[in-house]
């Protein structure tokens, strides 16, 4: 891993890394319930004190998904240190896009993955974004999915609040047992 960032345009390598993320992400929801996307992108309102996460999320985001095209995949440790978080990260997606497909309607996601983690999909991109930093030996890669991390914490919290005022109670025995990333709390 260099201090100085490698700028090499690599479209391969790029949709090499992205295309099982999308392929995954969106696929899944659009073939196994095509009004699932339309779900998966409902945003409750944030909070005044944390309005600036969104842009800062949408532009890391869209950084996260553009960046690879101009690096290159390395091979050896960063290969073996990577790959294995991107797998990780794809697998998380995966089973939580099955969840939110197969939830009907106005209840909160609490089965399947949603038993270990309140949010599988999110700790899935942080993973998979952490195995393509490490893939491409990037630090500036991983900066970026910190900083996009950051900013979901708090958007991640506004929805936290809706499906409190949504579900009530049971949200709340829900967010008591599980937590916000990965594992549940000791009864």
């Amino acid at each position: 891993m260099s201090l100085t960032p490698e700028f090499d345009f690599s479209p391969l390598h790029g949709l090499a890394l992205l295309l099982p993320l999308l392929a995954v992400r969106l696929g899944m929801l659009r073939l196994l319930k095509p009004d699932s996307l339309r779900r998966a992108g409902f945003t409750p309102p944030v909070e005044e004190h944390a309005r600036w996460a969104m842009p800062v999320y949408v532009i890391s985001e869209g950084l996260l998904l553009l960046y690879p095209l101009f690096l290159t995949i390395k091979d050896g440790v960063w290969l073996a240190l990577g790959l294995p978080l991107m797998v990780g990260g794809l697998s998380l997606v995966a089973l939580s896009a099955w969840e939110f497909t197969h939830t009907e309607g106005r209840q909160p996601l609490t089965g399947g993955i949603y038993r270990y983690s309140r949010n599988p999909m999110y700790a899935g991109y942080l993973l998979y974004f952490a195995g393509v930093g490490l893939v491409t030996a990037s630090w500036l890669y991983i900066l970026i999915a910190v900083i996009e991390q950051i900013a979901l914490y708090w958007l991640i919290r506004g929805e936290e609040r809706w499906c409190l005022a949504e579900y009530g109670e049971p949200y709340r025995r829900y967010t008591r047992d599980v937590r916000r990333y990965l594992g549940r709390r000791a009864s």
